[in-house]
């Protein structure tokens, strides 16, 4: 078929010329696509809205050899909290961009699509810095990149004493066997059981939680050396999360 329709959250929009702009969009139906909305910045153009970063929208795209292109969007939800404030929307970008690096053109995962939707909802009015935590960590599962948190990731005995997590070996390591990765991060009881309630809980859940700043950056540094490490770079968004947290409230 040369025309398809599709549910989608718009990922990135490139300029491409004075009136074009090529997107990159998460689908429900289709996982990632390419697209190129002709038109789209001129002011009266009606595909502008719909194809705004974060929005949700509903897509009528038609295939092409190379390139798909745009025929008609509706948008859905605009989000417009997360532009208005400038930490949400700094964590808005992050989750786009670890969706982007972490998903294949083409190849389609709903529970993505609706955990990157939910997120995105509750970015507005609720505890971004755990709700993004929790994304990275059920991000990264659905990408199969599940780390083990129940038993020692090197010998699978229980967890006990001086724990340490390793990027590289995909989980928890105990007391015994840390020594084999002399990178692993140090690690304790309490934030595996975090992580272990991020994979548990429905993302609403999460806002019951009382979590300490040092543990928030425990949990920081662990899930971004976990994600570094697969994804073999680091997110452009990281760094202006970091800045946004230096410069302070």
């Amino acid at each position: 078929m040369k025309l398809y329709k599709t549910e989608a959250i718009v990922l990135r929009a490139r300029d491409c010329g004075e009136a074009d702009k090529l997107l990159v969009l998460y689908s429900r139906e289709y996982g990632k696509i390419k697209a190129m909305a002709h038109g789209v910045c001129k002011p009266a153009s009606r595909k502008r809205g719909a194809t705004q970063p974060f929005c949700h929208s509903r897509f009528l795209l038609h295939r092409g050899r190379e390139l798909d292109s745009v025929s008609q969007c509706e948008g859905l939800e605009a989000f417009p909290a997360l532009r208005s404030d400038l930490g949400k929307f700094g964590y808005a970008s992050y989750l786009a961009e670890l969706v982007d690096a972490l998903t294949p053109e083409s190849e389609p995962s709903e529970p993505l699509f609706l955990l990157f939707l939910t997120t995105l909802r509750l970015l507005t009015s609720n505890d971004a810095e755990l709700l993004t935590r929790a994304f990275e960590l059920r991000a990264a599962c659905f990408a199969g990149y599940r780390p083990q948190l129940e038993v020692c990731v090197q010998c699978s005995g229980p967890l006990y004493g001086s724990l340490r997590f390793s990027p590289g070996l995909g989980g928890v390591l105990c007391e015994n066997c840390w020594p084999v990765d002399p990178g692993a991060l140090p690690c304790n009881k309490g934030i595996v059981e975090i992580l272990k309630l991020f994979l548990r809980w429905h993302p609403a859940r999460l806002s019951l939680l009382q979590v300490s700043r040092p543990a928030r950056n425990q949990l920081k540094e662990l899930m971004r050396k976990f994600l570094t490490y697969h994804l073999e770079r680091r997110l452009r968004a990281i760094d202006f999360l970091d800045k946004l947290s230096a410069a302070g409230p």
